[in-house]
């Protein structure tokens, strides 16, 4: 029985330190080499995402709405579907805010008024004083009577209903406090546009009264309104434009952070 038990002992193969370390090393090898690829694989993927970007599906105008323009006529929005279209709320009586986004919408207007597929629509938030006359007078007289600009007024609590579930805006806040009033305006609001596509979709959301990086915003803006109305436009196109509104982002970091110094 021991020379057995000998004889099975000497034919067990002996531990060989080498061999361990060699198998463990290859292990590891080939999890590095996969996770490498598998990093290059992502970061290629990310890339190609990057490049080939276009603005996302945000919500859609699943409802219609029917309004009343400046000139009097009922207009509803599914009447712009095969169009694309900036919209955002605005009220005669706003103090200052709504005029500069008149303004800004002014300029989208000359960017893309050839192109007859593209639309813009201003929706009164305060409708109760924003009669089409009204409404017709105050374009007429801050200059931005242009034919395919919606000025719309309704019923104010169906606007704000439709604005809300449909372009998901936040709803209008009536300000109580004089002061407020003074410098806001009866009411306090989402001062961002919207970008619809032709099948109703909204595209973008652009806070283009923001002090601090507005410009930044309109032009983002009208880049994703070429992108729309070219399906086969992607960010890559817009390489350099982008590249310079980086450095110009970085030098105004830059002069914020000397100014804070000083």
């Amino acid at each position: 029985m021991d020379e057995q038990t000998e004889t099975t002992s000497e034919a067990k193969a002996p531990f060989s330190l080498t061999l361990w370390w060699s198998t463990i090393i290859g292990i590891c090898a080939i999890i590095i080499l996969g996770s490498v690829f598998v990093t290059k694989s992502y970061l290629n993927r990310r890339h190609h995402e990057i490049e080939n970007w276009r603005p996302p599906y945000q919500a859609k105008l699943e409802k219609d709405i029917e309004l009343i323009n400046r000139d009097g006529k009922q207009v509803n929005l599914g009447q712009l579907k095969g169009k694309v279209f900036i919209a955002g709320y605005q009220y005669t009586d706003c103090p200052g805010g709504c005029l500069g986004m008149a303004a800004i919408m002014q300029t989208v207007h000359k960017e893309f008024s050839k192109d007859p597929r593209f639309h813009l629509v201003s929706i009164s938030l305060n409708p109760k004083d924003d009669t089409p006359e009204k409404m017709n007078a105050w374009v007429k007289d801050k200059g931005v009577d242009e034919p395919n600009w919606w000025f719309l007024t309704g019923e104010q609590d169906e606007i704000w209903k439709y604005m809300s579930t449909e372009f998901l805006l936040p709803v209008p806040v009536e300000n109580t406090d004089p002061a407020l009033i003074a410098t806001e305006g009866k009411y306090r609001h989402d001062q961002r546009l919207v970008l619809v596509d032709e099948g109703g979709n909204v595209r973008g959301y652009y806070a283009v009264m923001n002090p601090q990086f507005g410009m930044r915003e309109i032009r983002r803006m009208n880049r994703e309104i070429k992108m729309v109305l070219d399906p086969e436009l992607r960010l890559k196109d817009f390489a350099e434009e982008i590249e310079k509104e980086r450095k110009e982002a970085e030098a105004e970091i830059e002069r914020q952070q000397q100014q804070d110094k000083d």
